[in-house]
């Protein structure tokens, strides 16, 4: 088993990454892309930018399975989930009172407390409660693969779980069982340790160039599989096999990249914030692109990107900093990040 020796500066940087596509794909949401007709290059721009930014999850995920997959003991593992509980509750401890008062979403104690426990307090909150899983699940998935010694088998077991998660979702026509496809946490969490385990040294810009060119495919196959609405469009989701094939290709472009030591530096502190920026970005979003109504075309997704999505992802990871030190002001654990 392969551990690490020293904080590696391209997994801080694949976090960093990590979070602006998940406001970026988020942006989707609120810039009017899904009532657009799905034609002409501008919409193929913005379709490949926007798979591109889809294996965000999937990113948190690899990277879930790469730093945890050396840990076996109980205790060791579950000790990630204090701060992440407490920071989802620092987190709507700011947006239930921003959501109820200032966005309209009035609703009875009751109901908060329901949301609460539900994990959709925060928007985004179905996160964490996916990812408490698969911390519980972490030591015994750890101690499986850790009997898996030989290349072969460990490739084997990869292989089985993308052929239960990802397969089915390969084209529009089904191809094999959907049953299983809702595990796909647990193959985002294997690869990353496969990665861990085998170290594979690729050539950055080819691994970075593919996953570019599989998002521009899955652009042009989406505006060739319709006549202009996107729900009748080919579509992909964070367990589908080329959503799956982009988010290796990104981490094995990044997860060995040596950064400067200045630029080592600002990534660390920034990779701190992702979680917390993560869960607050929503209270962003959900008003700021309503200021720039004369640029949700497609056309426009360029200035939108630089003018609204950029800005509200370098304060959604402010944002989450500062809530990465409430938490250890709060637990006093020292300031153990929350591992997403």
């Amino acid at each position: 088993m392969l551990f690490l020796k020293k904080r590696e500066s391209g997994l801080d940087l694949l976090r960093v990454v990590a979070l602006l596509f998940v406001v970026t794909f988020h942006s989707y949401l609120n810039n009017g892309y899904y009532y657009e007709t799905q034609k002409g290059p501008y919409m193929l721009l913005a379709g490949s930018f926007r798979w591109l930014s889809t294996c965000c999850v999937g990113l948190f995920l690899m990277l879930t399975g790469y730093l945890k997959s050396d840990r076996t003991g109980i205790k060791d593992c579950y000790r990630a989930l204090a701060p992440a509980l407490l920071g989802y509750l620092l987190a709507a401890a700011i947006s239930i009172p921003v959501r109820h008062f200032a966005f309209g979403d009035q609703q009875s104690l009751g109901v908060w407390l329901k949301r609460l426990f539900g994990f959709s307090a925060v928007y985004y909150g179905w996160y964490v409660g996916m990812y408490i899983g698969l911390t519980l699940l972490s030591p015994f998935l750890n101690l499986l693969l850790r009997q898996l010694r030989e290349k072969k088998q460990l490739l084997g077991f990869a292989a089985v779980l993308l052929l239960l998660t990802a397969l089915p979702g390969v084209t529009p026509l089904p191809v094999a069982p959907d049953f299983w496809r809702r595990m796909y946490p647990l193959t985002y969490y294997v690869l990353g340790t496969v990665i861990r385990r085998l170290q594979p040294k690729v050539r950055r810009w080819l691994a970075l160039l593919t996953a570019i060119l599989l998002a521009v495919g899955l652009g042009a196959a989406t505006l060739l599989s319709t006549d202009g609405k996107l729900s009748e469009a080919f579509t992909q989701e964070f367990a589908d096999l080329w959503i799956t094939a982009i988010t290796v290709c990104a981490f094995l472009s990044l997860y060995r990249l040596r950064l400067p030591s200045g630029w080592q530096k600002v990534f660390r502190f920034a990779a701190g914030g992702c979680y917390g920026g993560y869960l607050l970005s929503h209270l962003l979003d959900a008003w700021c692109y309503r200021c720039f109504p004369q640029w949700q075309t497609p056309a426009q997704y360029p200035k939108l990107f630089f003018a609204v999505t950029v800005p509200i992802f370098l304060t959604s990871l402010l944002a989450g900093k500062a809530l990465q030190w409430g938490v250890p002001a709060l637990l006093h654990i020292g300031g153990r990040d929350a591992g997403c």
